[in-house]
């Protein structure tokens, strides 16, 4: 399970770079807004890499998915609490709702394997 989240972040880390600096390019994001993203981003990568490479990493990768959830979280809610959403938000709530579930449910199962087992 430990290797699925990670080749999983890895995966979700570069198709949401690429949708997020699409998303910034079309409609002219805030910087301030990308730049959240971006952390998200990285997060997802180093610690699919580092988890990959170390044992022990699994912390870090409960970290990053936990970050990225909250961040889907509240772009989601950013945009169902919004008084009028154009055309091309609606398309956007849908994937959202996607990824809070992918996102979400990878930081629970990484944070229960996370928790130290006695010994």
């Amino acid at each position: 399970m430990k290797k699925f989240l990670s080749w999983l972040a890895l995966l979700f880390g570069l198709i949401y770079f690429f949708v997020e600096t699409w998303y910034h390019l079309s409609y002219n994001q805030s910087c301030l807004a990308l730049t959240a993203d971006y952390i998200s981003v990285f997060l997802l990568i180093f610690s699919g890499v580092v988890n990959l490479r170390s044992k022990q990493a699994f912390g870090l990768l409960c970290g990053a998915w936990g970050y990225t959830s909250c961040i889907m979280y509240r772009a989601f809610i950013w945009r169902i609490e919004s008084q009028y959403l154009e055309a091309h938000e609606e398309s956007i709530v849908k994937i959202l709702v996607i990824a809070i579930i992918i996102s979400f449910s990878a930081f629970i199962i990484s944070f229960i394997k996370s928790i130290p087992k006695k010994r």
